[in-house]
């Protein structure tokens, strides 16, 4: 759901040249047969639609882009050899909350009960720290924004507002506000927003791509990452007067991070799409290798949560066909141990986000549809 841009770049040397927006998403570049014109689909003015946009010698685009389609919904585009025709995919997406007891002591889905429900892509999910509320972001509004839930069933709440896309909400321990990553500023950063009804409050301001927050327990410092390519964990800090400091780098690679109960570790995945399960400490000190995905017999980790007592991590992954598992294992290493594994391909959880709460576990469900549609174009 996130916002997207179109980039040329020189074979040369690598220069690269922004051709659209960052605001919007826009995907799916591919050239014309004289290379002259570069086809993309874009959100700029509503649904998924194809626009072109001329390319100069430089590689900078030489006027603002035409729209070419209304309301086409197309989600990736192919030009044939004679520019004549397109190929384009529309791809429709659904994703809700489910939950199972945890631990689920081999339960299966069959058992799992929905917590939302509308036409909405839901992707971050977090339990408050009381099992009291389910915080969430959904694009059921138009664009991703914040929501919260009371649970076990409740009617869902909208915390932010505006046009910028907001994601991946994390409640501070002691349930006043909540943390978030958000596209305000042009590229992901982090904010805070107090839940007594006063206003977001930026904590980081830079080009980095700097999501995915997560609290200390103590409350006065998060743990985030750099999204893309390798990753890399970050810790930043509030001061007594409450501004927040500079971010310090606690690893170069890695995904997903989050604080210990006791503050002594920062868990986080070595890899965007599942890798090697390492701590590392806040403070000082290399990273320290959990679980080794080299060695753990196709099992890769993705989102990690501790147990309260900070002995034990649990998290999930999935298999080459896509099932999801849920695992746990001791924070000293050794072989994890499976808790359930999700295999009915009707009710298929594709994502790595997931949350502990009170007793219970809180994923997504997805659904992903697509057609593929060939048009003629027509020359001007």
């Amino acid at each position: 759901l996130s916002p997207s841009r179109v980039v040329v770049a020189h074979v040369r040397d690598g220069a690269a040249t922004t051709v659209t927006d960052s605001i919007s998403t826009n995907q799916s570049p591919v050239w014309s047969p004289d290379g002259k014109w570069l086809y993309f689909v874009s959100s700029r003015l509503g649904p998924r639609d194809i626009y072109a946009v001329r390319i100069s010698r430089d590689g900078r685009a030489d006027g603002v882009p035409r729209r070419l389609t209304t309301g086409l919904g197309a989600h990736c585009i192919s030009i044939s050899a004679s520019g004549r025709r397109f190929a384009y995919d529309v791809y429709t997406a659904t994703s809700n909350v489910w939950s199972l007891p945890f631990p689920p002591h081999g339960a299966t889905q069959t058992a799992a009960t929905p917590i939302t429900s509308g036409t909405q892509v839901i992707e971050g999910v977090a339990s408050s720290p009381d099992g009291k509320w389910l915080f969430f972001d959904s694009d059921v509004s138009g664009n991703a924004q914040i929501y919260r839930q009371r649970l076990p069933i409740g009617d869902p709440e909208q915390l932010t507002f505006g046009l910028s896309d907001d994601f991946a909400p994390a409640p501070s321990p002691d349930g006043r506000e909540i943390a978030f990553h958000s596209w305000r500023s042009g590229s992901r950063n982090l904010y805070t927003l107090p839940l007594d009804g006063g206003p977001v409050q930026p904590v980081t301001a830079s080009p980095l791509q700097w999501a995915l927050p997560n609290w200390s327990p103590d409350g006065h410092a998060l743990t985030f990452v750099t999204f893309g390519d390798r990753g890399g964990i970050w810790v930043v800090r509030q001061a007594p007067h409450g501004a927040w400091g500079k971010p310090v780098q606690r690893s170069a690679a890695g995904t997903s991070a989050i604080w210990s109960p006791d503050g002594r570790w920062i868990a986080y995945s070595s890899n965007f799409f599942g890798g090697s399960l390492m701590i590392v400490n806040p403070d000082s000190g290399a990273p320290r290798v959990v679980l080794n995905s080299a060695k753990s017999a196709g099992v890769y980790a993705e989102e990690a949560i501790w147990s309260s007592d900070s002995r034990t991590l649990y998290f999930n992954s999935h298999d080459p066909k896509g099932n999801a598992a849920f695992w746990a294992i001791p924070v000293t290493g050794g072989q994890p141990r499976l808790l359930t594994r999700f295999d009915d391909p009707t009710r298929p959880s594709y994502r790595g986000e997931w949350s502990i709460g009170s007793g219970r576990m809180y994923y997504t469900i997805n659904d992903r549809q697509s057609d593929v549609w060939v048009m003629e174009a027509t020359p001007r």
